[in-house]
């Protein structure tokens, strides 16, 4: 189904139960039919054209520079390809929902504080406007707070998603279709420890995952931008998730998790460290494996809005084949 957004999405109720339908059918399907063995072990694990020894033989065309860069550094950064009038939109409603007339069926805010120093928590839309002002205004304050799926309530956030300019330029850096599937938005610096997105997603064949940053503001320099390492996409993956995608992150224990934590710095400090000072439309496009993150926030109040979307290709995503329990 379409409309002039765009697909429409599936409410989000109806999404869940078709959801928890799915998650008792497949794994049953694949029993009877593969006797229980996951997809990727009957696949070859054959990397991206990016990835290849010989990738920069096959580079060519207008966008040459742009494809050698994203061969070398693991992330490019294009003008021009969000509207802008979408992403004032967007954010004006995001930044109306803590005073809202009426609260957003399914809405959730994630990392939500009373204060700083108080550990943060998940609360639905219609909880924080259940609370009285004053909590709202020191809530809000003190978290740097996100949102997952807007897209699914929210039309100009549903048009970046699917923004066919953006699709376009992923589908390039594959070398075939490309196809939105998770997106995030930020309000704030995310502070986020270094990581690589293939720790966080379960991507097979590996590599088959990109990252677009889009900034919908100009970011300061003291708000907390994104840090990148440039060239850490080509370190090895982390040994200790010996049978990704299964393990990665979200599946394993607090042990595994901090060696992981503990692997992707030491990659890091091989690596130069940049910070992106973003005018607001630009999109950064960076591969799966390279190591990033949130630079402290240096001004207290600061704003850094973004809007995180992730792409793979048709079947990559096994997320729905992994078993729990997972983290998040």
């Amino acid at each position: 189904m379409r409309d002039s957004t765009g697909p429409v999405a599936l409410p989000y109720g109806l999404l869940s139960r078709l959801h928890q339908v799915r998650s008792r059918v497949a794994p049953a399907l694949r029993q009877v039919v593969y006797g229980g063995r996951p997809s990727w072990t009957r696949e070859p694990n054959t990397l991206p054209w990016f990835d290849q020894p010989d990738a920069l033989e096959h580079v060519a065309g207008a966008d040459a520079e742009l494809l050698r860069a994203w061969v070398r550094d693991g992330y490019v950064v294009v003008d021009g390809l969000v509207d802008p009038a979408d992403i004032d939109a967007m954010v004006a409603t995001l930044d109306g929902l803590w005073d809202a007339q009426a609260p957003v069926p399914h809405l959730v805010l994630l990392d939500l504080r009373d204060a700083a120093d108080a550990a943060p928590r998940n609360v639905a839309h219609d909880e924080v406007l259940a609370w009285d002002g004053a909590r709202r205004a020191r809530v809000r304050a003190a978290s740097d707070w996100r949102i997952h799926g807007f897209h699914y309530v929210d039309a100009p956030a549903r048009r970046i998603f699917n923004e066919p300019r953006l699709r376009a330029f992923a589908s390039r850096l594959f070398g075939r279709p490309a196809r939105p599937f998770a997106a995030i938005n930020f309000m704030k610096g995310s502070r986020q420890h270094l990581h690589q997105d293939m720790g966080v997603f379960h991507i097979y064949p590996h590599n088959y995952l990109i990252g677009a940053w889009i900034a919908c503001e100009d970011v300061a320099a003291d708000s907390g931008p994104l840090v990148l390492h440039p060239g850490s996409h080509r370190a090895p993956f982390f040994p200790g998730f010996t049978d990704y995608p299964q393990t990665n992150l979200r599946t394993a224990d607090d042990t595994l998790a901090a060696a992981y934590e503990a692997y992707v710095d030491d990659v890091a400090s091989r690596y130069p460290r940049e910070e992106f000072i973003a005018r607001k439309g630009q999109a950064l496009f960076w591969h799966g494996m390279l190591v990033h993150g949130g630079a402290p926030v240096l001004r207290t109040g600061s704003t850094r809005k973004s809007m995180v979307l992730h792409y793979t290709v048709r079947g990559a995503d096994r997320a729905k084949e992994v078993r729990g329990p997972v983290r998040w």
